[in-house]
């Protein structure tokens, strides 16, 4: 009996221990990073392979119409670019107005005005089914713009493979937007 009992006790103890090992911590199942929850995740900064386009004009909050100065690998012309923010899913405008839908479009806006230069960067597909170009967004003062537009709560994540470079940070300002009822998640249904 008293076996059982110190067994038991045991148990309990390396449980709570697992669980306080694993609490405070955010596993990356890709590289096994472990990051510190609780805190902001660190914003990437803008990568050594980004360029620069600059705006002509927003969409909605995860659509936008920008051009490059000089053709490169990823933009092979200087026409007009349609523009899909990689990671992240916002409201829709059109044919009606979702929920949020046009806090999430002046967000964009404002972080990328009509005239403004961004800094941009693929990750692995570089278009989409419709013909997009598919691009991580920085301010040219180094803001993720993709991670701010979550983080206030204007867009959720969606990924689609094989785009998951940013995937760990969005999905943990995610969850702390969600947490704390940040844009839609406090004001939709």
């Amino acid at each position: 009996m008293v076996r059982r009992v110190l067994i038991g006790i045991l148990v309990l103890v390396l449980a709570g221990a697992a669980v306080w090992w694993f609490a405070g911590r955010d596993h990356d199942s890709r590289d096994g990073a472990v990051a510190p929850l609780g805190g902001a995740p660190t914003m990437p900064a803008i990568p050594a392979d980004a360029f620069e386009m600059t705006v002509e004009s927003v969409h909605d909050g995860d659509t936008l119409r920008a051009r490059v100065a000089a053709p490169n690998a990823v933009v092979g012309d200087l026409e007009s670019t349609r523009v899909r923010l990689l990671g992240i899913d916002t409201p829709e405008i059109s044919p009606v107005v979702d929920c949020w839908g046009s806090e999430a479009t002046a967000k964009l806006t404002a972080l990328v005005p009509a005239g403004s230069t961004i800094w941009v960067a693929p990750d692995a597909e570089v278009h989409d089914q419709y013909g997009r170009t598919l691009l991580y967004i920085w301010t040219p003062d180094g803001r993720f713009v993709n991670g701010l537009l979550v983080a206030e709560g204007d867009a959720r994540v969606e990924i689609y493979s094989p785009n998951r470079s940013q995937e760990a940070v969005l999905r943990s300002l995610e969850a702390t937007a969600v947490a704390g009822g940040a844009g839609r998640w406090g004001a939709c249904d």
